[in-house]
């Protein structure tokens, strides 16, 4: 009875240290969990007529992004696999140049939406952009910082 209280007891301590360690190091593995661009511009005062038009922005950019999806289920859904089709897909759509035609796109509409704004708004942009570039500063300086623990 007694060496059962002792493991209990021992294992209501240790397990919750050992969950926040594992926690607060997997924080430095995930991607940036800095400002999103939406809340960035939640912050900004829109007007309802340029909260339309970066709706209609974002979602044409969206449609984009849906085309690499749909072109791979429709492999993976064939009744027949197209092993052709399936390489031809794989070639057009390398990782690196995916990646790269993703962040363009970004960059686009985050230009578009950008241009789209009041000066008074493009100042209020600027200034959440740099708070989100050093909170990613920071993030990047403390995992480096648990690296070497």
């Amino acid at each position: 009875m007694n060496s059962l209280l002792k493991n209990v007891l021992l294992a209501s301590v240790i397990l919750p240290l050992t969950f926040s360690t594992a926690y607060a190091k997997s924080d430095c593995k995930k991607g940036h969990n800095a400002m999103s661009f939406k809340s960035m511009l939640k912050q900004v005062e829109l007007t309802s007529e340029q909260q339309a038009d970066i709706k209609s922005i974002m979602q044409s950019y969206r449609s984009e992004k849906g085309t690499y999806h749909e072109r791979k289920m429709a492999i993976m859904k064939a009744s027949d696999f197209n092993e052709a089709q399936a390489i031809t897909f794989i070639e057009e759509t390398n990782t690196k140049t995916l990646r790269k035609d993703k962040r363009l796109n970004n960059m686009k509409m985050t230009h578009e939406v950008y241009q789209s704004l009041m000066p008074e708004q493009q100042a209020k942009m600027d200034l959440l952009f740099e708070q989100r570039q050093q909170k990613m500063q920071n993030k990047k300086a403390k995992c480096a910082q648990q690296k070497n623990k």
